[in-house]
């Protein structure tokens, strides 16, 4: 599995992580490291607060929907009482994450990822786009279709959601129903709240991902002063491998027009700074920014939602 799991954790813990103070601080700053030194602790605290509650929002919307499996199953079996029990613990369920999050309109209940990567040179997918764009000029686009399909390298993540200005209400009109033997009516309810559930599918440029992380490991052999000639040459390839993924992330136009030459135009810079054993910090704290605008713009460009989000 490729290592692109590691950037996007680090993209969510990035702005705790970073610390506040500038490189040249001087001993005379002590009050202010202080300070800043709380507020990360502070910062932390609240994010791994902000994480447990999230996870128990979501094993909360998951164990809901389990619930509601079972109570269907429960009426296919002839089993009222067991499926009015069932429908009160995920209507108790989705209370408590209301009651939390009363502000909260879609409660995750899955997230998967699928990652596409097309195993071609830049060069070769320039090749392979101007082939699809022949075939569309002469009207063959279903032979156009498969070659365009394999044109992607990519991570798309899903993650589904349960509304919840509705499907508690539905999971209360089921179990009323019920209660009142009207069982086929119940079955039906529950069968339209499952169908409520809203997806969200984002793409994450491979390129980019991966990109940050040889950055990553770029920024520590940059910053090293007398280096040798071994790790001079490892910052070498790194920076070819960098170069190589933005020329790829271009070739899949993960970007519009001219939306890569501010990285390549950066790449020239740090190759001067590097050069004849040139060390320093701070070298790659643009490009950084730069793949991560990049990837962030497509993935919110490239954001679907099927479904109908609570209102």
């Amino acid at each position: 599995m490729k290592t692109w799991k590691k950037y996007v954790t680090a993209l969510s813990l990035a702005a705790l992580t970073a610390g506040p103070l500038a490189a040249g601080t001087t001993a005379t700053d002590t009050a202010g490291k202080d300070a800043a030194g709380a507020k990360v602790a502070a910062n932390a605290a609240t994010a791994s607060k902000a994480s447990k509650d999230a996870v128990k929002v979501i094993d909360e919307a998951i164990a809901a929907l389990k619930e509601t499996d079972t109570a269907i199953k429960a009426l296919n079996d002839g089993k009222n009482d067991d499926a009015t029990t069932a429908l009160e613990r995920a209507i108790g369920k989705l209370e408590v994450v209301l009651t939390q999050h009363p502000d909260m309109k879609l409660a995750p209940v899955d997230v998967s990822s699928t990652v596409i990567d097309i195993i071609a040179s830049p060069r070769d997918i320039r090749k392979a786009r101007a082939e699809v764009l022949r075939l569309l000029q002469e009207d063959q686009m279903q032979l156009a279709r498969p070659i365009l399909s394999e044109l992607a390298s990519e991570v798309d993540i899903t993650t589904s959601y349960l509304p919840l200005d509705s499907y508690p209400l539905a999971l209360k009109s089921a179990a009323a129903l019920v209660k009142d033997g009207k069982v086929d009516d119940a079955k039906k309810v529950l069968a339209r709240a499952l169908d409520t559930e809203v997806s969200d599918q984002i793409a994450l440029p491979l390129p980019m991902l991966d990109g940050a992380l040889l950055i990553a490991d770029a920024e520590k052999l940059s910053a090293k002063a007398n280096r040798t000639k071994a790790e001079n040459k490892k910052l070498g390839d790194l920076l070819d491998a960098l170069d190589m993924e933005i020329a790829k992330g271009e070739a899949l136009e993960y970007g519009g027009p001219g939306a890569f030459e501010p990285l390549k135009k950066e790449m020239k810079a740090i190759r001067r700074k590097v050069a004849s054993n040139g060390s320093g910090s701070g070298f790659f704290d643009k490009l950084k920014g730069l793949f991560k605008g990049l990837s962030q713009s497509h993935a919110a460009a490239s954001k679907t939602t099927k479904g109908a989000p609570g209102k």
